[in-house]
């Protein structure tokens, strides 16, 4: 069975709803029907349960993706080329390229899995996907950016759940590699 755990800001709404029942002066809750005394009481006791239901850590939901490495070819992604005019998707495309087989192996946490049937990261950009979604586009720069500094697909992924990639500063990164992408490109 689950435990609720109380934390300090949790206690004080318990107080504030608990509050509820103070406010009313003795006087008034003589005078206030039976059922309005129990739905005041009710009250407080539905804040203490929501409380604690939402302090309960759901389980992280599982993304798709490859535990090991393909063993065969892989589709292709969109050519960067076609988003030049566009820094942002220019870019993680463009990174995308090099990076095919890791892709391959790292979850997408946007939730295209579920949503349009994606086995993968690389799926995102295979396709328009990844032109569009901010979450995608993120954890493209933080796999390069990791597998530069040696790191396998499984640290990789335990780096991305434990919240990692949020610390990539999107418009930053883009802004600081463009050029450098731009003169890779034919």
């Amino acid at each position: 069975m689950r435990k609720c755990l109380v934390s300090i800001a949790g206690i004080g709404m318990l107080l504030s709803a608990a509050g509820l029942l103070t406010t009313v002066t003795p006087k008034v809750r003589a005078q206030m029907p039976v059922a309005q005394n129990d739905l005041l009481a009710a009250g407080v006791a539905g804040t203490a349960v929501n409380m604690c239901l939402r302090m309960e850590t759901p389980a992280k939901p599982r993304h798709a993706y490859h535990e090991e490495p393909p063993t065969g070819p892989l589709p292709a992604t969109l050519d960067p080329a076609q988003f030049a005019e566009n820094k942002t998707a220019f870019v993680v495309y463009s990174i995308a390229a090099k990076i095919p087989e890791m892709l391959y192996q790292e979850p997408c946490f946007c939730s295209c899995d579920k949503r349009e049937g994606h086995q993968s990261l690389l799926d995102c950009y295979t396709g328009w996907h990844g032109y569009g979604c901010i979450t995608c586009q993120t954890e493209v720069i933080f796999i390069y950016e990791q597998s530069k500094r040696g790191k396998s697909a499984a640290q990789i992924r335990e780096a991305m759940e434990n919240g990692d990639l949020w610390k990539v500063e999107l418009n930053k990164y883009v802004e600081a590699h463009y050029a450098e992408y731009k003169h890779s490109v034919p």
